[in-house]
């Protein structure tokens, strides 16, 4: 690369953007080797030139790779991978022939050990980058039992080409749709049914215009599963025998459901749902509790590895038998109703109707008259609730509401135990939360989703002498 070139663009960019617009169209396609040290935030590789962050797909750290430069950003660049120069020894050779070019796994071509190690150290660096946390222990990375074939849902669109129905995953970073037959992260059953309705809806001659998405989802302990038909629009007198035919091919599948969602956005599901053959639900089964799920159900996707989560929260939370614990951000109450067994009173706090309804059910469905749930923003609600021992925290991806951190603060429980699926998000969390008169006793990162970047992580507070 020209560095003198490439350092005039840079003062371009920030003294005359817009001649820095014209300078792009000479520097991108630019070619080069880079040595990449370490992961991205997505599983890419990330290299420096001259202090220049560059990202690159495909590269693993301590490689020397060949790169065209395909964008420049303000603050870093993207590369595509042209050749390995010098190959990383935890490179493999990823199982599904699909890898690059189906968005779903970002780390196939690493070896197991080396994504769990690169996942505990994402989790090290937020803590020390983001939150200040220079003296946290982070445990090594719990492995999932299953590497492979974890998942027990499937969620596919759906859209029209030349030669008929295209079913699959997107390509990463795109709306392109890749057809996929075999997913290699499916559970067995998943697999099959998938399989199933899939030949089924090609050959049904339903046209793209009236079909979405297909959704699997499996109960792997008590083998049962449901399918999930997204349409634009009321399809039940078409899907209708489709849906007996894939209960007839399949008999583990208790129920096919039509989800009618007719706007065109990035929100899988609609509002309606409509039983087209079977029932509307099915049972799973968690550490001895059953569970209710429903097609519209949040449910952890790797049932084996939630299992070992659940047991390191139930097991940091050192019930005794008369606590009193609050279960934020409950989702349909599995640790609520965990947690329950042990404790003297639990209350669950969701914001999402179903999933409350869902949280109810599952009380009953296990005799736990000792847990109650409430409809409400947790962020809210605790400002008026009386005392807990323990709070835990499972909050969505962009973590907790800075009210929630700072009711915290006000009720003094004893410990908390955060469960957390972004590490950069925990990181402020906890800065904040140590602000608040809390220490940090212990994180365990967790590998709920082997073959991706994405990483679990439990941490374990008290409040400070």
């Amino acid at each position: 690369m020209n560095f003198p070139y490439y350092f005039f663009g840079r003062y371009l960019q920030s003294k005359i953007p817009k001649l820095y617009d014209l300078f792009l169209m000479k520097i991108v396609g630019d070619k080069f080797d880079i040595s990449i040290r370490s992961l991205g935030t997505h599983g890419e590789g990330v290299g420096d030139l001259d202090g220049f962050t560059l990202f690159v797909d495909g590269a693993l750290p301590g490689e020397r790779v060949f790169v065209e430069l395909t964008a420049v950003k303000k603050t870093y660049g993207v590369g595509k991978l042209l050749r390995i120069l010098e190959r990383s020894p935890d490179r493999v050779d990823p199982v599904c022939p699909l890898f690059g070019r189906c968005g779903g796994c970002q780390v196939m071509h690493l070896n197991y050990s080396s994504q769990l190690e690169r996942k505990r150290q994402r989790v090290v660096d937020a803590f020390e980058r983001i939150g200040k946390l220079m003296d946290v222990e982070v445990l090594p990375c719990v492995p999932s039992p299953l590497p492979l074939k974890y998942r027990n849902k499937v969620q596919a669109p759906i859209r029209q080409k030349k030669e008929g129905l295209s079913i699959g995953f997107y390509a990463r970073n795109s709306h392109h749709l890749v057809d996929v037959d075999l997913c290699y992260i499916h559970c067995a059953l998943g697999q099959r049914v998938y399989e199933r309705s899939v030949a089924l809806l090609k050959s049904s001659g339903i046209s793209k215009e009236k079909l979405r998405h297909l959704i699997i989802k499996t109960a792997v302990k008590t083998e049962q599963a449901l399918v999930v038909i997204v349409t634009g629009t009321d399809q039940k007198k078409s899907l209708a025998r489709l849906a007996e035919e894939i209960q007839r091919q399949c008999p583990e599948v208790k129920g096919v459901i039509q989800n009618v969602n007719p706007h065109l956005h990035n929100v899988v599901l609609g509002k309606t749902f409509e039983v087209l053959s079977g029932q509307g639900w099915m049972e799973e089964e968690i550490l001895d509790l059953r569970f209710y799920v429903s097609p519209a159900s949040f449910f952890q996707v790797n049932p084996a590895q939630a299992e070992q989560l659940y047991r390191q929260v139930i097991d940091w939370a050192e019930l005794k038998g008369g606590e009193r614990v609050l279960d934020a951000y409950c989702g349909v109450g599995t640790l609520s109703l965990l947690l329950a067994r042990k404790a003297g009173r639990v209350v669950g706090v969701e914001c999402v109707p179903q999933a409350i309804a869902d949280a109810e059910r599952n009380a009953s469905l296990n005799c736990l008259a000792n847990v109650s749930f409430v409809c409400a923003e947790a962020e809210k609600w605790i400002q008026s609730a009386e005392r807990m021992d323990l709070v835990v925290l499972n909050p969505p991806r962009k973590g907790c509401h800075p009210e929630m951190i700072k009711a915290i603060g006000k009720m003094r429980p004893t410990r908390l135990i955060y469960v957390s699926c972004d590490p950069a998000t925990l990181a402020r969390d906890l800065a904040m939360l140590q602000e608040s008169g809390y220490k940090i006793d212990g994180a365990c990162p967790f590998d709920m989703f082997p073959q991706t970047a994405h990483v679990e992580t439990v941490v374990k507070l008290s409040t400070k002498l």
